[in-house]
């Protein structure tokens, strides 16, 4: 499999790839049974040209897009997701990272032994992403959106990763999501014993780190939502 930094190159090269003459002929006489005459209308031969690729590569990314990590097309859908990625807003890819980490988890429900090992790499390397992500978030200048997508993907991994170890996959450790939640966790407590806060405020604080003592991150961050 090519590495991901590989992959993000040629997905930035996408947008100057040239289709050759012989492979667009070749391509159009597969679809068509034969080459059209364009005699009387040669200004269409860029237009088709341009059509028959576009319609050869959305083909092969539906083919792709139900593959899992280990099937020969799976790198296609990588690429999508690599090239998403570079599109998403700073702010919200950390919770993109989270989605795909939760997409492998359920991809594992109906994984055979021969893509179970593959799609497990795949969740720790959005899992690890992810936590890079969050990492270089200031939780005390963030929108209450982005810590949302945050805690939302957070729980959610949690209970996609229970039910995937009932069924006897055992996923690995998601330490360094744990980590970066206790990060941006701690950031927001250190942020309000600075502040002066009224009673009930400070009874949050005092809740928000029990729950932070008890290693519970995502919870830390719920509850500093609630009370915004």
């Amino acid at each position: 499999m090519l590495a991901e930094k590989e992959l993000i190159a040629k997905v930035r090269k996408l947008s100057h790839i040239k289709p050759g003459k012989d492979w667009v002929v070749l391509t159009k006489k597969g679809i068509l049974g034969e080459e059209p005459s364009f005699a009387f209308f040669p200004y269409f031969k860029p237009a088709l040209a341009g059509f028959f690729v576009v319609f050869m590569l959305f083909g092969v990314l539906g083919f792709a897009k139900n593959s899992l990590p280990g099937d020969p097309l799976y790198i296609i859908k990588k690429v999508a997701h690599l090239s998403q990625a570079i599109l998403t807003p700073e702010a919200e890819k950390s919770a993109y990272q989270l989605k795909l980490a939760n997409e492998r988890l359920e991809d594992m429900a109906n994984a055979s032994a021969k893509n179970l090992a593959p799609t497990i790499n795949e969740f720790q390397a959005n899992i690890t992403e992810a936590a890079r992500e969050i990492s270089k978030i200031d939780a005390t200048t963030s929108s209450p959106t982005v810590i949302k997508g945050i805690v939302q993907g957070a729980q959610k991994i949690k209970e996609n990763k229970q039910k995937a170890e009932l069924l006897g996959v055992v996923t690995g450790g998601t330490e360094e999501l744990d980590n970066a939640l206790k990060k941006i966790a701690g950031n927001l407590i250190d942020d309000l014993q600075e502040r002066t806060l009224t009673a009930e405020k400070q009874d949050i604080l005092v809740k928000m780190k029990e729950l932070f003592g008890e290693g519970k991150y995502s919870e830390v961050l719920e509850l500093y939502l609630t009370n915004q």
